[in-house]
C-alpha cells in the first residue's frame, strides 16, 4: 500500500519531465560481489556463510534540472548460520524506512533471497535551489566512525558491506546561499508525532571551516546540534555534537559528541583518530550489544559512554592497499581489530580479505577473542 503511495506522489513529477524533454536519458551502473565468511566460533566450530550481493543503480535525467533515481539491493544468503537460525530472514529484512520496498522471494533454513530499493527519488535543481522527494540519503555526519549530527541515516561502522548507508523517505530542500554556504531542511516520513525527525540545518563557511548548526526533532526529543570540519596545522580537524531533550518526562536528556584528527602523509599513510561519548551508554556494558543493523538512531551507535577508534591504511604497492581499524572501549577494556587487504585485479575488480575480531572478557573473568570473523570478497563493478 505504501509503495503504490509513493509511486502515486512521485508520478506527476515524471509526466511534468517528460513534457519537458522526449527524449529521456538513462544511465545503468552497479556492482556484483560474492563473499565468503568464517566465523571461528569455538575452539572446534567454524561457521561457514555466503553472501551474493548485487546492486543495480539506474539513473534517469529526463531534463536539465531533473532527475530520478532507482537503486536496488538484492542479496542471496546460504550456509551454516541460515541453517542454524530458522527466522534469518526476519533478523536481516531490517531498515529505517517508512514505506515497505523490501521482499524475500525465498526464505527458508537453505536459502534466504532479500530484495530492498533503497533509494527512489527525483531531484530537481534550480539556480541555488534543490528539492529531493523519495527514498534518499540525508548525510548530515562529517567524522567517519561515529555521527551525532546524523539525525536522519545513522549507520553502524561494523556494516563494512554496505558502503552505500541506509536513506530515508523523506522530503528535503536545499538554498544554497554563497560559498559553501547553505540551508537544508528535511523531514521524514512516520506513522505518528512520536517517529517524526524533522530539522534544519545552517551551514556557514568561516576562519577556512565547515561549520553547520542544526535543530529540529527526532524521534519525541527536540534536538540541537553543532559540527565543523577544518585543519589544524596541516591535520584535518571535525567534531559534532548534539543535545536531546526529550518530551516524554519518563525519558531522560541526552548529549552525544565526538571529535577526529585525520593525516594523510606524503608517502600516502594515512591515519585518523576519533572520539565518541555518548551519555546513553553504559561504563560497563555488554560487549555483544554493539550495534551492527541498519535500523539504529544515533543514541545507539555504540553501547559504551566512551569510544575511542583509530584507523591506518597505507598502499603497499600500486594494485594493494592495506589498513588496519581499531575501537576501543575504555571502561572495560573491550577492544575491537579489523584489520583488511585490498587487491586491485583490474580497475573493476577487486579482492577483499577482512577480518573483525571482537575481544573482551564478557562471558567470566577471562579475557579473549569473544568472536572471530574473516571475510573473503570479490568485487566486480560495472
Amino acid at each position: 500500500m505504501r509503495f503504490w503511495l509513493m509511486l502515486w506522489i512521485l508520478c506527476p513529477l515524471t509526466l511534468f519531465a517528460q513534457q519537458e524533454d522526449e527524449e529521456p536519458k538513462f544511465t545503468v551502473g552497479g556492482y556484483v560481489k560474492d563473499m565468503a565468511t568464517f566465523n571461528f566460533a569455538g575452539k572446534d566450530s567454524t561457521l561457514i556463510d555466503n553472501l551474493i550481493h548485487n546492486r543495480v543503480n539506474l539513473a534517469w535525467y529526463p531534463s536539465q534540472n531533473l532527475t530520478g533515481k532507482l537503486e536496488v539491493r538484492n542479496r542471496i544468503f546460504f550456509g551454516d548460520l541460515v541453517s542454524l537460525f530458522p527466522f534469518y530472514g526476519e533478523l536481516i529484512d531490517v531498515n529505517n524506512d517508512y514505506f515497505d520496498l523490501s521482499w524475500m522471494p525465498v526464505n527458508n533454513n537453505d536459502l534466504v533471497i532479500h530484495t530492498m530499493i533503497d533509494r527512489l527519488y527525483f531531484e530537481w535543481n534550480k539556480n541555488d535551489w534543490e528539492v529531493s522527494l523519495g527514498r534518499q540519503r540525508i548525510n548530515w555526519g562529517m567524522n567517519l566512525a561515529w555521527n551525532p549530527n546524523d539525525l536522519f541515516n545513522a549507520y553502524s561502522f561494523f556494516d563494512f558491506d554496505y558502503e552505500e548507508r541506509p536513506g530515508s523517505d523523506a522530503l528535503r530542500v536545499r538554498k544554497y546561499t554563497g560559498y559553501a554556504s547553505e540551508i537544508d531542511f528535511a523531514i521524514k516520513a512516520a506513522e505518528n508525532f512520536e517517529d517524526l525527525t524533522t530539522a534544519l540545518k545552517y551551514q556557514i563557511n568561516k576562519w577556512n571551516y565547515d561549520i553547520q548548526f542544526i535543530g529540529g526533532l527526532m524521534k519525541n526529543n527536540v534536538t540541537l546540534g553543532a559540527g565543523w570540519a577544518g585543519n589544524l596545522w596541516n591535520a584535518g580537524f571535525k567534531g559534532e555534537m548534539t543535545y536531546l531533550s526529550s518530551l516524554d518526562e519518563n525519558e531522560e536528556n541526552g548529549f552525544l559528541a565526538s571529535i577526529s584528527v585525520d593525516y594523510l602523509f606524503s608517502n600516502s599513510l594515512y591515519l585518523n583518530g576519533s572520539a565518541l561519548y555518548n551519555s546513553y551508554g553504559e561504563e560497563e556494558p555488554n560487549f555483544f550489544l554493539v550495534n551492527t543493523s541498519s535500523n539504529l538512531d544515533i543514541r545507539s551507535v555504540s553501547p559504551y559512554q566512551w569510544s575511542t577508534f583509530v584507523q591506518g591504511s597505507y598502499p603497499v604497492h600500486p594494485l594493494v592497499n592495506t589498513g588496519l581499524s581499531a575501537i576501543v572501549f575504555p571502561s572495560d577494556g573491550s577492544v575491537f581489530i579489523n584489520p583488511f587487504v585490498t587487491y586491485s585485479i583490474t580497475s573493476n575488480l577487486d579482492l577483499d580479505l577482512i577480518s573483525q575480531l571482537f575481544f573482551s572478557d564478557s562471558f567470566g573473568d577471562e579475557y579473549k577473542a569473544q568472536s572471530k570473523l574473516f571475510y573473503l570478497r570479490l568485487k566486480f563493478s560495472y
